[in-house]
C-alpha cells in the first residue's frame, strides 16, 4: 500500500480518524472479534478415532493398554474388549502413542476424516517383539508345530524376558519349563529327562549346532551363559521326548531356538542396563518398499568388574560379550532369504600371584554361526527352504606363567533342504536333507615336574550326510498318525544308521486329546571319543528307544492340563571308565589318565510329568508341573549298576505372570527339585564327606530358590522408561552344588564337596525404548 495514499485518504483525514470521531465503534469491534473467534475455532473440522488393541500373534484383545493421542497429550485405556475412542480429533494427520507394559511400544500415524470415524486396530507384539501393523492368527497359545508329539513346550517373548533372570538369558528361562531340571545357580545348562546338554539337539534358525554357549571348556566348576540375547529371540520349543527327527544325532531332547524379524514399520531401538551386563537392539524397514527389515543386537557383561570392586577376595572373574544380527528380504511374494548371525566371546581369569606353577590362569571361548536361508514357496501347499550354514568354535587355556594348556576348534559347513507339501486327501509329505563337512582339532598338555608333557594332539575332518521324510495322515475327526524314518552317514566311523518314528494323535473328547509316540534315537561319537588321547576307533553309535503317551484337556480358552508318561531304553552309552578317585577292596584308586572311551552303558529313564496351564494376554498367566522320574544305568563291562547323574527323583517347576495395569506387571518363578547325585564315589558318615566304594550314592541337598519381578513403564513424547526391580533366591536358601573337593588320601575324608551358590540378591535395571 502507498504511504502517500494512506495520510491523505478519506478525503485528507487521518485513516484514525472514524476511531477518533466515534471511540465507542472501537469497543464494539472488540467485541466482534471475541465472540467470533470461538466460532471460527469451533468451525475447525473435526473427526472421531475408534480403535481396536490386540496382540499380534493371535488377535486376543488387549485391555489395559495405555492409548495417548500425541497431539493434544489425550491419553485413555482400552475396556475389557481392548477398545478405545477419542472424540472431536483435528482431521488430518495424528500419531498414537500405544503402551503397555510388557509389550513393545507402538508409535502408529493415523489419518483423521473430518465428520467422519476413522476405525484402527493397532496390533502389539509381546516382550521385545518386532512392530508389525498385521496380525497373524495361528490359534491359542498352546500351539503345536508338532500336534502329534506327546511332550511340547513353548516359551514366547515376554516369558523370555521374565523367566532369563537379570542376564536375559533364554537358556535359564528354559530352565522353568514343565519336567526340565536344574540345580546350578551359576549355568545356564539343565537336564530332561535324565539327559544332559551333550545328549539333546539344539537348532539355531533351522539348522542344528553345539556352539550356543558362552562357557570354558576343559574347565570344572565354572560357569555358562547362553551366546543368544532374549531381545532377539521369538520363541523357543523343547520337545522332551519321542519327536520327528529332521536333525538327528542326538539322543534326548530337542531345543529349537527361532530368532525374530526386524520392524518393517519403522526404524526403533532399545537400550538395557542391568547390575551385570548391557545390551542395545536397533531394527528398521529395508528400502522404501518395506519389503525387508534388518536387526542388530550387541551385549556385553560388566560382571568382573562387579565381582573385584564389591568382593576383592575373590580370585576369579567371568565375563562375555555377543552380538546378533538378521536381514529378511522378499525378492517376490514367493521367494525370501535371510541372513542371520550370532557369535560371541566369553573370558574366564584367576589373578596369577595366587597360583602354582602349570595351574590355569586364563580361559578364552570364542563361537558363532551363521545361516543363510531360501524359502519359496511354489504355492500355497508347498514350500522348499535351502540353507548354508557355517559355524565355529575356539578355545584356548593357558598357564600361570604363559604355557597353553589346552586348545581346540571346530568347524562345521553345511547345506541343507527341508520341504513340505500339502495334499488335499489330507495327507502332508515333509522331507530333507543335510550334508555337513566336519573339521576338529584339539590339543593339550600338563605340567610334570619341571616340563610340560603333551597328552593329545590331533586334527581331522568327516562328512555327515543324512536324509529324512514323514508322513502326517489327518481325518475330518482330528486323529492323525506320523510316520517318519531317518537316514544317517558318518564318515569318520563310517556308520550308516537308520532311525524310525511313529506319533499319533486323537480325540476322546470334544476337549480332550490323547497322544503317543516312539522311536529310535541315535547319537554318533565326536572327534574326541574317536581320536583322542583317550579315543576307540571301534565306537558305535549310542541307541535310545523313546515312548512316550500323553493325555491333554482344555477348560475354556485359555487354560489346559496334561499327563504324560515316558520311557527311554537307553543303549550303547559312552563311558570314560576308571577317571573318578574311588575305593577298590579298602583302599584309594586315583582316577586313571589313559582308559579309553567304551559303549559300555545300558540304562532307562522313565517317569511322569503334570501340567495344568494358563496362557493369555490378559489376566494371570502360568504354569504348574511336577515331574516324577528315574534313571538308571550298568555297566556292562564291570557289571556296577548306579543312578544316573542327572537323576532328579521330584521336580517342581511354578511361573505367573500378572499385568497389574498398563504399566505394572509382576511375575515370579518357584523351582524346586531333590536335586542330582553328586557325581563320583562319595559317600557321608557322621556329618562328613568321604570317597565311596559305590558310585553316585551321595546327592546334593534339595535345590529351592523362588524368585520375583516387578516391571514398571514410565512414558515421555517419543521415548519409554521401563524400570525393573528383581529379587533372587528371596528365601535366601542356601543352595549348593558339587564341586571337586581335596581329598586326604590316608583318611580318605573329602573336603569342600558343595559349594554354596547364589544367596538372596536384588537386582535392579532398566530399558529405554526410542
Amino acid at each position: 500500500m502507498n504511504s502517500r495514499w494512506c495520510e491523505t485518504a478519506l478525503d485528507g483525514k487521518s485513516p484514525l480518524w472514524p476511531i477518533r470521531r466515534f471511540p465507542r465503534l472501537a469497543d464494539v469491534g472488540l467485541v466482534v472479534v471475541l465472540t467470533a473467534a470461538p466460532a471460527l475455532a469451533q468451525s475447525a473440522p473435526t473427526g472421531r478415532i475408534r480403535g481396536t488393541v490386540v496382540d499380534t500373534h493371535d488377535g486376543t484383545p488387549l485391555r489395559r493398554v495405555s492409548v495417548r493421542l500425541q497431539a493434544t497429550g489425550q491419553t485413555t485405556v482400552t475396556d475389557e474388549e481392548g477398545h478405545f475412542q477419542f472424540a472431536d480429533v483435528a482431521a488430518g494427520e495424528q500419531e498414537l502413542y500405544v503402551s503397555a507394559v510388557d509389550f513393545i511400544l507402538v508409535k502408529r500415524p493415523v489419518t483423521v476424516a473430518p465428520g467422519g470415524v476413522t476405525q484402527v486396530t493397532i496390533a502389539l507384539a509381546e516382550g521385545t517383539g518386532t512392530y508389525t501393523e498385521t496380525v497373524t492368527v495361528v490359534g491359542s497359545a498352546a500351539t503345536r508345530d508338532d500336534p502329534a508329539v506327546a511332550a511340547q513346550q513353548k516359551l514366547r517373548s515376554t516369558e523370555l524376558q521374565q523367566l532369563g533372570s537379570v542376564v536375559n538369558d533364554p537358556m535359564r528361562a528354559v530352565q522353568a519349563l514343565p519336567g526340565v531340571a536344574a540345580g546350578d545357580d551359576f549355568r545356564s545348562e539343565f537336564a530332561i529327562r535324565g539327559g544332559g546338554i551333550q545328549q539333546m539337539t539344539f537348532t539355531f534358525e533351522g539348522v542344528s549346532t553345539p556352539f550356543l554357549l558362552h562357557t570354558m571348556q576343559q574347565v570344572h566348576d565354572t560357569g555358562s551363559i547362553a551366546m543368544v540375547s532374549g531381545d532377539v529371540v521369538e520363541e523357543v520349543a523343547v520337545a522332551s521326548g519321542a519327536y520327528p527327527q529332521r536333525y538327528g544325532n542326538r539322543i534326548g531332547a530337542e531345543i529349537d531356538f527361532r530368532m525374530r524379524e526386524g520392524s518393517r514399520e519403522r526404524v526403533q531401538s532399545h537400550v538395557s542396563v542391568s547390575l551385570i551386563d548391557a545390551s542395545a537392539v536397533v531394527e528398521g524397514p529395508l528400502g522404501p518398499s518395506k519389503r525387508g527389515a534388518w536387526l542388530f543386537a550387541a551385549r556385553k557383561s560388566y560382571l568382573g568388574l562387579i565381582v573385584e570392586r564389591l568382593y576383592p577376595q575373590q580370585d576369579l572373574s567371568f565375563g562375555f560379550a555377543d552380538i546378533q544380527s538378521k536381514f529378511t528380504y522378499d525378492l517376490t511374494p514367493r521367494h525370501q532369504v535371510q541372513l542371520a548371525l550370532t557369535a560371541g566371546h566369553s573370558r574366564f581369569e584367576r589373578p596369577p600371584d595366587a597360583l602354582t606353577a602349570g595351574t590355569l590362569r586364563d580361559a578364552d571361548n570364542k563361537g558363532g554361526i551363521a545361516v543363510l536361508a531360501w524359502r519359496y514357496l511354489p504355492s500355497s501347499r508347498v514350500s522348499l527352504t535351502q540353507r548354508l550354514a557355517i559355524a565355529a568354535n575356539d578355545y584356548r587355556n593357558t598357564a600361570r606363567d604363559g604355557p597353553e594348556l589346552d586348545s581346540g576348534n571346530a568347524r562345521d559347513m553345511l547345506y541343507r533342504a527341508d520341504w513340505s507339501a500339502a495334499l488335499r486327501s489330507g495327507i502332508t509329505l515333509e522331507g530333507g536333507g543335510e550334508t555337513r563337512l566336519a573339521a576338529g582339532a584339539a590339543f593339550e598338555q600338563r605340567a610334570s615336574g619341571s616340563r610340560f608333557v603333551v597328552r593329545q594332539s590331533f586334527r581331522d575332518s568327516a562328512l555327515a550326510a543324512s536324509a529324512y521324510a514323514q508322513t502326517r495322515i489327518a481325518s475330518a475327526s482330528g486323529a492323525s498318525i506320523v510316520p517318519g524314518v531317518r537316514v544317517d552317514h558318518w564318515s569318520l566311523t563310517h556308520d550308516t544308521t537308520a532311525s524310525p518314528w511313529l506319533q499319533g494323535a486323537w480325540p476322546i473328547a470334544r476337549s480332550v486329546t490323547a497322544r503317543a509316540g516312539g522311536g529310535i534315537y541315535r547319537q554318533e561319537p565326536g572327534f574326541s571319543e574317536v581320536l583322542g588321547f583317550r579315543g576307540t576307533a571301534s565306537l558305535r553309535p549310542q541307541r535310545a528307544y523313546h515312548a512316550d503317551a500323553g493325555v491333554e484337556g482344555r477348560l475354556g480358552a485359555t487354560l489346559r492340563w496334561q499327563t504324560t508318561a515316558y520311557e527311554r531304553e537307553d543303549r550303547d552309552l559312552l563311558r570314560l571308565p576308571d577317571t573318578e578317585m574311588r575305593l577298590v577292596r579298602g583302599a584309594l584308586q586315583l582316577a586313571s589318565i589313559t582308559s579309553h572311551y567304551q559303549n559300555a552303558l545300558d540304562g532307562y529313564s522313565r517317569g511322569v510329568e503334570w501340567l495344568l496351564e494358563r496362557r493369555t494376554r490378559n489376566g494371570l498367566s502360568g504354569w504348574v508341573s511336577y515331574a516324577l522320574g528315574f534313571n538308571r544305568y550298568q555297566d556292562r563291562t564291570t557289571g556296577e549298576r548306579f543312578w544316573g547323574d542327572f537323576d532328579q527323583r521330584h521336580t517342581i517347576n511354578v511361573y505367573g505372570n500378572y499385568r497389574v495395569s498398563d504399566r505394572l506387571s509382576v511375575s515370579g518363578r518357584f523351582r524346586a527339585g531333590s536335586n542330582f547325585p553328586a557325581a563320583g564315589y562319595w559317600t557321608e558318615r557322621d556329618g562328613k564327606d568321604y570317597v565311596a566304594s559305590e558310585r553316585n550314592t551321595l546327592r546334593v541337598p534339595p535345590y529351592v530358590r523362588l524368585d520375583m519381578r516387578m516391571n514398571r513403564t514410565f512414558t515421555w513424547e517419543r521415548t519409554r522408561l521401563t524400570l525393573f526391580v528383581e529379587g533372587l533366591n528371596l528365601t535366601n536358601r542356601g543352595n549348593v552344588r558339587a564341586v571337586l573337593p581335596s581329598v586326604d588320601r590316608r583318611t580318605f575324608q573329602a573336603t569342600n564337596l558343595f559349594d554354596t551358590m547364589m544367596p538372596l540378591v536384588p537386582s535392579v535395571g532398566a530399558v529405554i525404548e526410542f
